[in-house]
């Protein structure tokens, strides 16, 4: 899950939710903007479903008591997070070869190659890459190495910009950003080839440049408010407050 805190209160986001997010970003990106879109729907199907490996950890917030907080997507117990990946890789497969692959590819860029002398980390980055050689000797696609590269540069950038608009506060000033994107973001496109930036513009919309999608559009996301004194073990998503965030996406 993603945790945002203010004043009073903290706003927790699903990860499966965060994800609907990159995939209507992903949705609304330019035809002619889609390399091999031949394979666009496996590749949607593999944005939307990046991160269900967390619905079933998201069903329950978990209390991190050392740091008076939920757990989130980051600090989440290492050994739960890495077989709810595996699971979650499983399941797209299930429906898509290659959005596994995509998928695949995602959760095993979260370890460095300094983290192999963990053997829970070593295990899964073994079982991966026995995974995606697997599927991708069933798979018969033109130019397969260079599609891989250009969905997967789809995928992340889709995430990342929906963890832009997530992590941050509502119309958050730039200078106040968190760290990771404040600069702009690691993907570079033929389009841009420098990669776009993000901004926020008001409690709604967020500036991209350059503009990558057909048009203008909006997603509404549900948002969880926890009150900060709620520092049980474990809280349930019914006892705050829901609420949706509107996220509006507009060209520079």
């Amino acid at each position: 899950m993603i945790v945002r805190r203010t004043a009073d209160h903290l706003e927790v986001i699903k990860q499966h939710d965060h994800a609907y997010l990159s995939f209507q970003i992903a949705y609304h990106w330019r035809n002619d903007f889609f390399p091999y879109p031949e394979w666009k729907l496996d590749v949607l199907y593999a944005i939307r479903h990046h991160d269900r490996a967390w619905i079933p950890l998201d069903q329950q917030i978990v209390w991190n008591v050392a740091d008076q907080k939920p757990y989130d997507f980051i600090d989440y117990p290492l050994q739960e997070k890495l077989q709810a990946y595996s699971r979650g890789i499983d399941q797209v497969e299930e429906q898509t070869s290659y959005g596994a692959v995509l998928c695949s590819m995602h959760y095993v860029s979260f370890f460095s190659s300094d983290k192999g002398n963990n053997p829970d980390i070593s295990s899964f980055l073994l079982h991966e890459q026995e995974r995606r050689r697997r599927l991708i000797s069933s798979l018969t696609i033109d130019s397969l190495e260079d599609a891989i590269i250009c969905h997967y540069r789809i995928l992340q950038f889709c995430d990342d910009l929906s963890l832009y608009a997530t992590l941050n506060p509502p119309g958050v000033k730039k200078s106040e950003e968190i760290d990771w994107f404040k600069d702009g973001f690691r993907q570079e496109f033929c389009f841009a080839p420098r990669g776009m930036t993000a901004e926020w513009l008001t409690d709604t919309d967020i500036q991209v440049k350059p503009f990558p999608f057909s048009s203008e559009f909006e997603v509404e996301v549900p948002v969880l408010r926890v009150a900060l004194e709620s520092s049980q073990s474990a809280v349930e998503w019914e006892s705050g407050s829901n609420k949706n965030q509107i996220f509006r996406f507009a060209p520079g």
